[in-house]
């Protein structure tokens, strides 16, 4: 009877180990170069697309905003994104579903997605150590309209909620 205390005692050192060694063998370099994106990469790309589209699906707006690369960002503020989508609302709740994920280059990750009936593709460039978001090249032409021009054009084709 004394022995079974010795070895779930043992047991459970013999798993912590196992965990510890498990854990600290990843496969992947312990020091990466900032410059290169961690590995596997369409799979990070993918998750930060899900992030994006979940947002846009459910009105987080300015969340969304900040997952945009800053080239993105330069084509419309943070305030005139929240302002165009309050005040003419895209339908909610309908989710973007991501049908293929293309390696460009090393920081370049382009997503094509579908929403309904509607499609895309957009692009996720690695910089300053993360995956972040660039809307399709239609949305950033639009973006460039200026809100007040882009909620009248919406309006006009019955595509605010």
């Amino acid at each position: 009877m004394r022995r079974q205390p010795h070895r779930r005692t043992r047991t459970r050192v013999g798993a912590a180990v196992l965990v510890t060694v498990v854990a600290g063998c990843s496969g992947l370099p312990r020091h990466s170069s900032p410059a290169a994106p961690p590995l596997p990469q369409t799979l990070q790309a993918d998750s930060v697309a899900s992030e994006e589209f979940g947002l846009l699906a459910g009105g987080g707006w300015a969340q969304a905003w900040d997952l945009w690369a800053e080239s993105a960002r330069q084509v419309m503020s943070q305030a005139d994104f929240v302002r165009l989508n309050t005040e003419c609302r895209p339908a909610l709740g309908t989710p973007y579903v991501i049908d293929d994920s293309v390696k460009v280059d090393s920081t370049t990750v382009r997503v094509d997605w579908h929403r309904a009936a509607a499609t895309g593709s957009s692009t996720l460039v690695y910089q300053a150590g993360k995956w972040q978001f660039v809307p399709d090249p239609g949305s950033l032409a639009d973006y460039r309209l200026g809100v007040e021009k882009l909620v009248e054009r919406r309006r006009a084709a019955d595509a605010c909620h």
